[in-house]
This record gives C-alpha cells, structure tokens and sequence, in this order.
C-alpha cells in the first residue's frame, strides 16, 4: 500500500492554544479518507499544515514520501490540490476561465492551453456540473455554484492529492451526492482524497477510513462503523444519535446530551 501524504505528530500553536495536538495521519492511494469532528476541533487547521500553507511547531508532513517544505511549490501543485472552505473568488473571471487556473502547474510561464488542458478543463466542468455556469461571471455565482467551480479548478490540475474542506457543506442534495461520487471515483489506483464532513451519514456510507477529531486531536481513527459508535459520539459532540441502514448507513442526532 503506498502512501502518499502523512503527518507525523504534527503540532500547531497559536496564541497559546494548542490548535492541532501531535496528530499522525496517513493517506494512502486509492482511499477516500474522512475527517470528522466538531466545529473547532482543529479540522481546517490540520489540512492546511498537510497541504503545506502552514509551518507546523512541531512534527513534519511527508507528501510523495518527502518533506513537504522541500518540494519546490510548482511541482508540489502538481502533486497536490487543495479546496478551501467557501473559498473566496475576487476577480470578475468566467468559471470556465478560473477552472482553467487548475492547469497553470503544467505550463511554463508563457505556455498556452494546449488541447490535452482543455480535455482536462472540459472534463472537470461535466464532472462538477458546471457546464451551465461555464460563461457566467465566477463573482456572480451563489455559495454552492462557487464550490462546485472551485472543485473543478482542483480536478483540473489532475493532482496524486486532493484535500477538500468541507466541499459538501453548501450544496443541495442532488449535489452532495453527485461530489461524493466524484470523490469517491478521484480516489481510485494511484491517486487519494481526504476531505472533512460534517455529514455524518455520507462520510459512513462513501469514505474507506474515518479520522475522529476533537479539541485538537485524533481520538479514534478505522473503519466509518468503528469510529462512529454511538460512545464517540457521546463523547466527541455530546449527543444521542439514531443509526441504522447497510447498503445507505444514516446517522442522526436525536437529543443533547
């Protein structure tokens, strides 16, 4: 089994306040791999020092099996990609232009789209459901049609490593599905996904491993029916759930605890 990105008791302080706690996680290809947890319980935080945005304090993260700091940022873009939580689009470009960008780590400075870009541009437009939206100006776009083009964007850059920070969270239901699907078909050979959910029904149904994370640190980690046991979930977000269901799990809360 290869793995392609792991931290090794990667530590993030900020302020004080020990925002990611010695937290080791793997990710190996071919697995759709899920993190959980809680509002606040370090999630976002950790992404970011695996996609390498941030200097951890303490520990180290390996992506293709070397120092992530010590890969040029051109070639690690091309290794890995990265979707931000209700990312931001400030400039008034069509979606099909900012889709685009996803292949700017295969070209040189002056090189132009060449027909295998536009395949690769194409393709990811269709997959995220975009192909509507392809001449509409990115600025205009609601929060759902803004993730979808961003997704596309990374899709594009045909990564090995694709992190995505809650990519589901404002999208409908026909949406949701069709992005887990996508993830899950992303996730297949030599390439891999690690994405946070909040939704716990679709992170048991569509992920291969789970990671359980609270105040900072992971506290359970394997198979979606292990991590989510009704006693994690007590602990972790102080609730009662009702579960059920094999082929379509669900997971809902019924009461505070």
């Amino acid at each position: 089994m290869t793995i392609l990105l792991q931290s090794s008791a990667v530590t993030y302080v900020r302020s004080n306040r020990s925002l990611v706690n010695e937290v080791s996680v793997s990710l190996n290809a071919g697995e759709l791999v899920g993190l959980v947890g809680p509002n606040g319980a370090g999630k976002s935080t950790l992404l970011n020092l695996l996609a390498g945005l941030d200097d951890c304090n303490a520990g180290s993260v390996t992506l293709d099996q070397r120092d992530i700091k010590k890969i040029p940022v051109a070639q690690r873009s091309r290794l890995l990609a990265w979707v931000a939580q209700s990312g931001p689009v400030n400039w008034p470009l069509t979606v099909e232009r900012v889709v685009s960008l996803g292949r700017r780590p295969h070209l040189s400075a002056w090189q132009r789209l060449s027909a295998e870009d536009q395949r690769a541009i194409d393709n990811a437009i269709a997959l995220t459901d975009c192909e509507a939206l392809r001449l509409q100006d990115a600025t205009t776009l609601s929060g759902g049609e803004r993730t979808r083009m961003l997704l596309a964007r990374a899709i594009a850059s045909d990564p090995q490593v694709l992190l995505a920070d809650e990519p589901i969270a404002a999208l409908d239901l026909k949406h949701q599905l069709q992005t887990m699907h996508l993830l899950r078909n992303f996730a297949t050979k030599d390439k891999a996904c690690l994405v946070v959910l909040h939704d716990l029904s679709l992170a048991s149904r569509f992920c291969d491993r789970l990671y359980l994370m609270h105040e900072g640190k992971i506290v359970a980690e394997g198979k979606p029916a292990t991590v989510l046991s009704r006693d994690n979930l007590r602990q972790v977000y102080g609730v009662e759930v009702a579960t059920g269901g094999d082929e379509v799990p669900y997971i809902v809360p019924v009461r505070e605890l």
